[in-house]
C-alpha cells in the first residue's frame, strides 16, 4: 500500500514537472517562435492571416481550409486557431446540406477539441488570462456539440458516451474554485441527463436529482456573482447566460417528475436505513430530499437524526429543526435552527440558512417568526435584501395585496439585478391576477347593483 501511495506521488510530481515545462516552454514567444522554419512555418503564417480575413466575412469554406492545416502542422501558433476554428465548423454543420457533410465537419470539430485538449498547457502558457482555459472546459465544449449534433449525423450515436463526456468535463471544471462550467453546457448537460432519466427512470433518478442539484446550484453561484460584480456590462453578461439556463433547468426538472415524493421516499427509505453510518450518503439524501419538498417526510427526519448523530451540521441540524416543530416542540425547533446557523462557517452561508428556515416557517404556517429570519438574513448579509423583499413580495401575493407585492418585487430587483428575471414573472403573475381580481370585483359590483335594482323593483310593486 505504501509502495502504491509512494508511486502515485512520484506520478503526480512528474506530472507537475512536464506541467509546468509545457507552460514555461513558450511563455513569452511570439506566432513566429511557435511555427517552426521553413516552408511548413510560411504556410501557417499565411493561413493565420487568411483565416482572419475570411473569419471577419464569415466566409466559413474557405475559413476552414485555412484551419485544417493549421491544427495539424502548427497547433501552438494561436489560440484563436482553435476559437475561430469552432465556430467555422459549427457554422458549416448548420450549412451542410448533406449528411456526408455535416458528418466530415462534426468529426473535425471533435478533432480540434481533442488537439486543443492535448496542448491546453502550451497554450495557455502564452495566452491572456481571458483566453486561457482547461481540460476539461474543453472536454465539456466537446460534450455539448457531440450530444448537440451527434443524434442526427452519427449513427452509432452514444447517450451513454455523451453523458460521460460532459460529466468528466464538468467534474474537472468543478475542481478549479476560479471558474465555473459555462451556461450553454450546463444546459445541454442536463438536456442529456434528463434523455438518460427517460431512457432508465427507475436506476437513473438518483443521479438525475444529483444532477438537477449541481446545474442548480451553479447558476445560482454565478447569478449570486453578477450581483456583486459593480461592472454592469459584466452583470448583465452573466444574468444573460444563467437566469434562461436556471429556467431551463427548473423546466425540465418539473417536467419530469423525478421528484414525485412517493417514489423518492420509495428510492431512500431502505438506503438510509442501511447506510445510517455514512454522513456522506445521509448528507447527500438530506440535500436532494430538501430541494425537493419532501423534507417533511419521515425519511429525511430519520436521514437528518443519524448525520446529526454522527457529526452535527447545519443541514442536519435543520432537519432536526423540523422533525421537532412537525411534533409541535416550536421552542426546540428555533433551538435547532439557531444551531443551524451557529455551525456555519461564514456570514452568507448563515444568510443562506436564514432563508431555508424562512421557507420552512412558511410551510409549516409559522409566519409570525418569518420575518424575524428575513431579517437576520439581510443582517449576514446585506446583498440578500433582494431575495428577502422577493418573499414579501410573493407573500403579499398570495394575500391579495397585489399593489404591496407590485412595490416589494420592484424593489427587490432594483436591490438584486441576478433575480430581475424571477421578478419579471413574478410580476406578470402578480398584474395577470390583479386584473382578474379587477374583473370579478367589477362583475361582482355590477351583480350587486342588479340585486339592488331588482329588490327596488319588488318594494315598488309592494307598495302598489
Amino acid at each position: 500500500m505504501k509502495m502504491m501511495k509512494m508511486n502515485k506521488m512520484i506520478a503526480a510530481l512528474a506530472a507537475m514537472m512536464v506541467s509546468a515545462s509545457a507552460m514555461a516552454q513558450y511563455e513569452g514567444t511570439s506566432v513566429y517562435d511557435r511555427v517552426g522554419h521553413g516552408n511548413d512555418s510560411i504556410e501557417a503564417l499565411g493561413n493565420l492571416s487568411m483565416l482572419g480575413d475570411y473569419y471577419k466575412m464569415q466566409n466559413w469554406k474557405d475559413a476552414y481550409d485555412c484551419v485544417m492545416p493549421l491544427l495539424e502542422k502548427a497547433p501552438l501558433a494561436q489560440v484563436t486557431t482553435y476559437t475561430r476554428g469552432e465556430i467555422v465548423m459549427y457554422q458549416l454543420i448548420l450549412q451542410s446540406e448533406t449528411q456526408q457533410d455535416k458528418k466530415k465537419y462534426l468529426d473535425d470539430l471533435m478533432r480540434l477539441f481533442d488537439i486543443r485538449m492535448e496542448h491546453v498547457q502550451e497554450l495557455n502558457s502564452f495566452s491572456k488570462p481571458q483566453n486561457q482555459t482547461s481540460h476539461g472546459a474543453v472536454l465539456a465544449r466537446k460534450a455539448y456539440y457531440y450530444s448537440n449534433f451527434g443524434p442526427q449525423v452519427y449513427s452509432d450515436y452514444s447517450l451513454d458516451k455523451a453523458y460521460d463526456m460532459f460529466s468528466e468535463g464538468i467534474a474537472e471544471v468543478n475542481e478549479d474554485p476560479t471558474h465555473e462550467v459555462e451556461g450553454f453546457v450546463l444546459d445541454q448537460y442536463f438536456k442529456t441527463s434528463y434523455a438518460k432519466y427517460k431512457a432508465d427512470q427507475d436506476g437513473f433518478r438518483e443521479q438525475f436529482l444529483k444532477d438537477y442539484l449541481l446545474c442548480k446550484e451553479v447558476c445560482e453561484k454565478m447569478l449570486e456573482k453578477a450581483n456583486q460584480t459593480t461592472d454592469e456590462a459584466q452583470q448583465q453578461k452573466i444574468v444573460a447566460q444563467y437566469d434562461p439556463t436556471l429556467m431551463a433547468v427548473e423546466h425540465q426538472f418539473a417536467e419530469s417528475k423525478a421528484a414525485d415524493r412517493d417514489q423518492l421516499i420509495a428510492i431512500f427509505s431502505p438506503k438510509v436505513e442501511a447506510r445510517k453510518g455514512d454522513l456522506a450518503y445521509l448528507r447527500s439524501v438530506i440535500n436532494i430530499l430538501q430541494n425537493n419538498d419532501c423534507d417533511d417526510t419521515d425519511v429525511y427526519f430519520k436521514a437528518s437524526k443519524y448525520a446529526y448523530d454522527l457529526e452535527p451540521s447545519y443541514n442536519s441540524a435543520i432537519g432536526m429543526a423540523q422533525w421537532t416543530q412537525k411534533q409541535g416542540k416550536h421552542a426546540e425547533a428555533v433551538q435547532y435552527y439557531d444551531k443551524a446557523i451557529e455551525l456555519c462557517t461564514s456570514d452568507r452561508q448563515k444568510a443562506r440558512i436564514a432563508m431555508q428556515v424562512v421557507y420552512a416557517l412558511a410551510r409549516s404556517g409559522n409566519g409570525s417568526a418569518v420575518e424575524s429570519y428575513l431579517r437576520k438574513a439581510e443582517q449576514f448579509d446585506p446583498s440578500m435584501a433582494g431575495r428577502c423583499d422577493l418573499f414579501r413580495a410573493q407573500n403579499a401575493a398570495m394575500k391579495k395585496d397585489y399593489s404591496g407585492a407590485l412595490a416589494l418585487a420592484t424593489k427587490a430587483a432594483q436591490e438584486d439585478a441576478s433575480i430581475t428575471g424571477t421578478v419579471s414573472r413574478l410580476k406578470a403573475r402578480i398584474t395577470e391576477a390583479q386584473a382578474r381580481q379587477a374583473e370579478y370585483n367589477k362583475a361582482n359590483a355590477e351583480y350587486k347593483a342588479q340585486l339592488e335594482k331588482q329588490q327596488k323593483l319588488e318594494n315598488f310593486w309592494k307598495g302598489h
